[in-house]
């Protein structure tokens, strides 16, 4: 029994001495013509870190040292949208692939890549379900056959909830895998629940929520709440039309309308006389908006202001539709407002015309 014990405490230590080293990545690409190259690449604070290995025989190799379970991508150019994805730790792993089909490869080998595999899987199983279940919904549409239609959907909403209990489970079966943080992360629910979302950052160890993933997750946690009824509004800070920053949480005490708009945007500046109707009508007891502009222009968008005669303060970063408080807020199309409280939680989001000026007329005319 002793020689056995000290066998394996002997095994132990010689992976570990190994994982120590690094990963090695050994690869036969098919059809790849001799001493042409193939680039892995992997991001670290969301930096782009690439390496490359040249083609032997249809071999190549590649050698390095992960921090943590990471993401990496293997592709023909040094810059190309990847289809060669998989979780690399640091061990030995095998690829074969073939140039024209990289989608297909056979990878083997960590530990993280076989969740990787099992959770692809599981998205697979359920992303076939729901595209059958979306061509018959679009079938019905078109035949306006509204009773079957609304069955689909039913259908497809019992799909979602099943879809992200198993999330849950599965995070629960893999508590120390980096996939659970990447899962949280990676998908977007049709109907998110913040208790679910909580539930299953709350399955992953502490060692994942410490690591990439689980910031990543908790970073888009965070954003999601920061645009939910009842959850505190996601602060941000942005120079005004003089350079000043301005802070959402400056307005404390105070119901605001967080107004992203452009200067460019049509629809925003269709929508600019409901805003105006109603900062008039309220601000005497306490309302105000804080416009926040995806402009890149400073000229036309201080234009655009005084010919809508927008009179409460606008910020922005000029960086068009990378501005970080859009992105900090998930905004992808415009205009979008979110309603925030004297307490900085989110009332209402989305309220255009009419919906704004009853809800206002809900808060301050009792």
């Amino acid at each position: 029994m002793k020689k056995i014990s000290l066998l394996l405490c002997l095994f132990i230590a010689a992976q570990s001495f190994s994982q120590g080293k690094g990963y090695v990545i050994n690869g036969v690409m098919k059809k790849a013509p001799d001493n042409s190259y193939l680039y892995l690449t992997h991001k670290e604070n969301d930096v782009a870190i690439i390496d490359s290995a040249l083609v032997k025989g249809e071999k190549f190799t590649f050698k390095g040292k992960t921090a943590e379970p990471n993401m990496y991508w293997i592709t023909l150019k040094k810059i190309e949208n990847p289809a060669l994805i998989f979780f690399v730790d640091n061990t030995t792993i095998t690829i074969t692939a073939e140039i024209d089909s990289l989608a297909k490869a056979s990878i083997k080998g960590g530990p993280t890549q076989d969740d990787y595999k099992t959770w692809l899987q599981m998205q697979y199983k359920y992303g076939e379900t729901r595209k059958g279940l979306i061509m018959q919904y679009n079938e019905k549409g078109k035949n306006q056959d509204q009773a079957r239609a609304q069955k689909i959907m039913d259908t497809a909403m019992v799909l979602e909830r099943a879809y992200e209990k198993d999330i849950v489970k599965f995070i629960k079966a893999h508590p120390k895998s980096v996939i659970g943080g990447y899962a949280i992360w990676s998908v977007t629910f049709d109907w998110p629940k913040i208790d679910e979302y909580d539930e299953m950052y709350n399955a992953l160890s502490d060692q994942v929520k410490k690591g990439k993933f689980g910031i990543l997750a908790d970073d888009k946690i965070a954003t999601i709440k920061g645009i939910t009824v009842g959850y505190k509004a996601l602060n941000f800070a942005q120079p005004d039309v003089n350079g000043k920053s301005i802070s959402l949480s400056s307005y404390k005490g105070k119901v605001v309308l967080v107004d992203f708009w452009a200067s460019w945007c049509g629809p925003c500046r269709g929508e600019n006389p409901a805003v105006v109707a109603a900062y008039q009508k309220y601000k005497a007891k306490g309302f105000d908006v804080l416009g926040v502009s995806l402009d890149q222009n400073k000229e036309k968008w201080l234009q655009a202001i005084e010919k809508d005669n927008l009179t409460w303060t606008h910020v922005s970063d000029l960086k068009g539709w990378q501005n970080e408080a859009a992105k900090k807020y998930g905004i992808s199309s415009i205009p979008f407002n979110v309603l925030v409280d004297k307490d900085g939680k989110v009332l209402a989001k989305g309220l255009r015309g009419p919906a704004l000026e009853a809800k206002l007329a809900e808060i301050f005319d009792k």
